[in-house]
């Protein structure tokens, strides 16, 4: 859908949103997201729609009032129409939650989960729910780049009203944990785990980032000691990890590699059947889902029920100079076997979008909000929104095997495409960084088409036509 420019404040003129979690849909449909008030007396705030397009004046969020320097909130809906709120405090010191029902009333209001923070701070907290109704929070005490932080977990399973004392998951090692994450959204089971990023115990020749996890048996009571996985010289951040309904593992990363650590940044994934002992379809994880540029921050993966759906998110960078920054999404359909062509959520030009958040609908479409920097004056940040719509038949990707032929491949002037049996829709062509340089609609009669390439750059493209049966992707070189 169009990017709609979400409400702001009265009398406000700035406003942020709340980075990958900020946003929460309930079963009739009706979409919330929260945001940050940037100017005068500053406040968080919320704002509601039924359809995504008309949406209702910013109401202000009472229970930030119990506490002062209320920060880092985090929002989340889940299948009982319950929407999760967590934020940290300065004063007091303490890490809280709020309810509220799909009406926007205030359910429970301001529940402690857990105070005295090492450092004397609540950081890159993360929240999820499972299909047996507990609520997982995660965190980090201490700021990264600053303290020695340590990566923690309390639930609750009586649906927010109490929590579980806090347990360190990481080891108190005097190295650096940070950025815990697991998304149990579609997992009915007991057995869980949680990942983040910690640093190697000889960084050479600075921190050296390595990912490590956890198990638990008995959902969430208690933990195992952490495992690293998949240790090396390269920086490995960013981890996501996703249960689906059966109980594999998705596991996605960023990945620094020593020789070109900046623009080598890509998105790396890997899934596990035997509780992250083993990983397909690479060890090493050497199976990448963005594409050739430079890819980071990767956050907000879903599982969605109704169509069965695997999401990843991530940010990322063209290589034409450090302007730029648009939402990337790839999924699959298969459980991670086969993964879509990367696509656009943003593409805002030259400006780099920030804070972008996702959330599910109930047809399995995507409610995606960002902010846009400098908008509509510098130094001023507005709210977009958009929707992204569920994956059908027809959006499936499928193996490009003997019914898809192109040659020749390399090419220089013209390319012939050749279908067999599969029923087109369309046929179009991208360039390495994903940008659509050619379409063309196709009849189910046609079996061959035809591409002039002489115009094109030299380089690898990637053909993409969708079918019947779903979307079929090939790649050749232009040379």
């Amino acid at each position: 859908s169009a990017d709609v420019e979400l409400p702001i404040p009265s009398g406000s003129n700035s406003v942020r949103g709340f980075l990958y979690s900020n946003t929460g849909v309930f079963s009739n449909g009706k979409r919330v997201v929260f945001m940050d008030r940037q100017d005068g007396p500053g406040g968080v705030y919320y704002t509601y729609s039924y359809n995504g397009t008309d949406w209702s004046e910013p109401e202000y969020f009472t229970p930030q009032d119990f506490t002062i320097g209320s920060n880092n909130f985090k929002i989340i809906s889940d299948d009982l129409d319950r929407l999760h709120i967590i934020w940290a405090s300065h004063l007091p010191k303490g890490l809280f939650y709020a309810q509220m029902d799909s009406a926007l009333n205030l359910v429970i209001d301001s529940v402690r989960i857990a105070d005295n923070p090492n450092f004397g701070s609540f950081n890159d907290m993360y929240i999820t729910t499972d299909l047996k109704h507990r609520i997982h929070v995660m965190w980090n005490e201490g700021k990264t780049g600053e303290d020695i932080p340590e990566a923690f977990y309390a639930q609750s399973t009586d649906g927010g009203q109490s929590w579980s004392e806090k347990v360190m998951l990481s080891e108190d090692d005097g190295l650096p944990s940070a950025f815990p994450r697991g998304q149990f959204n579609a997992w009915a089971g007991d057995t869980l785990a949680i990942f983040w990023r910690d640093s190697s115990a000889q960084p050479s020749p600075v921190e050296n980032w390595d990912l490590q996890m956890v198990l638990s048996l008995d959902g969430g009571q208690t933990w195992s000691t952490p495992i690293t996985i998949n240790p090396g010289l390269d920086m490995q951040g960013d981890p996501d990890l996703v249960i689906d309904p059966e109980g594999r593992f998705h596991l996605f990363y960023h990945g620094a590699p020593v020789q070109d650590p900046y623009w080598g940044m890509r998105i790396h994934y890997g899934y596990s059947d035997d509780l992250g002992q083993s990983w397909q379809p690479s060890p090493v994880f050497d199976n990448i889902v963005s594409q050739e540029q430079r890819s980071y921050l990767v956050e907000g993966s879903r599982y969605d029920l109704q169509t069965g759906t695997l999401w990843t998110f991530w940010k990322e960078e063209d290589i034409v100079g450090l302007k730029g920054g648009d939402m990337m999404a790839a999924y699959s359909t298969d459980r991670g076997l086969t993964w879509s062509t990367p696509e656009y959520v943003t593409d805002r030009g030259e400006t780099s979008i920030g804070f972008k958040a996702v959330s599910l609908l109930p047809d399995g479409g995507l409610a995606i909000n960002y902010e846009l920097p400098n908008y509509p004056d510098d130094g001023l940040v507005r709210v977009f929104y958009k929707e992204r719509p569920p994956v059908t038949v027809a959006d499936r990707e499928i193996p490009a095997n003997e019914q898809l032929s192109i040659y020749p491949n390399p090419a220089s002037d013209f390319v012939t495409v050749s279908v067999e049996g599969l029923g087109l829709h369309s046929l179009t062509l991208f360039d390495l960084n994903g940008r659509q340089v050619f379409a063309k609609p196709l009849t189910k009669e046609q079996q061959e088409y035809v591409i002039d390439v002489q115009h094109l750059p030299k380089g690898i493209y990637l053909i993409q036509i969708r079918t019947d049966e779903g979307v079929v992707s090939k790649r050749f070189l232009v040379q």
